[in-house]
């Protein structure tokens, strides 16, 4: 569902005891960015796999550029500007897949920072030639033992990223299962503001938001 059509259907089922709106846009956005992770979190308990299916392609259009750290020796692509992952409790976090702009031999893997020191430290692994681990983090993809060829081409990126990084007119992947409970993601959303007290409105019909 578009992403902008998702917020206007909860809007729309929320109880209106008045004709002013209980919730400001953003709260309602962040509840759902709430909701949606846990949505993924109960499909990476039943099959990690299936996280395939609901990831945003970064770098498709242009390549995530590689770039090397000077203080740390390491190389590294940011993620495109505006966008963050969900993490996830297992290597790949919320960089699913890695690969090449035009498919080829080259292969990576995820691996965690241990992996990472260890390998980086020396071992035989250097004569293989078409296979680089990757480290996701909240900021950008470390990798290992690139070779030139991928350092100038770049890279693309299939991840999981948060309600909020979608644009209004974007399609937002959203899993269809349903919860223990046999909620889906709406019914979750609204059971979320559900439990939140009605708020004070100005009387020109915006809520005033206080910030401490």
């Amino acid at each position: 569902m578009i992403k902008s059509e998702l917020r206007s259907l909860i809007i729309n089922i929320l109880p209106r005891f008045q004709e002013k709106e209980a919730f400001h846009q953003r709260f309602i956005d962040a509840t759902l960015e709430k909701a949606l992770a846990e949505f993924y979190n109960l499909v990476f308990l039943r099959d990690p796999l299936e996280l395939q299916r609901y990831t945003y392609g970064l770098g498709y259009t242009v390549p995530l550029p590689i770039v090397l750290e000077a203080t740390t020796g390491l190389y590294y692509s940011n993620y495109s500007i505006g966008y963050s992952i969900i993490p996830f409790p297992d290597k790949a976090s919320g960089v699913r897949r890695v690969s090449t702009p035009i498919q080829s031999g080259a292969s990576f893997y995820p691996m965690d920072n241990r992996e990472m020191d260890l390998i980086l430290s020396g071992s035989y692994t250097d004569t293989v030639t078409a296979k680089f681990g990757y480290v996701p983090t909240r900021t950008r993809i470390e990798f290992y033992n690139l070779s030139p060829g991928v350092i100038a081409s770049g890279v693309r990126a299939d991840v999981i990223i948060p309600f909020s990084n979608y644009a209004d007119d974007e399609v937002v992947l959203t899993p269809e299962l349903t919860s223990d409970e046999g909620r889906g993601l709406v019914d979750r959303v609204v059971e979320l503001l559900a439990r939140v007290p009605p708020v004070e409105l100005l009387e020109n019909k915006q809520l005033q938001e206080t910030k401490e």
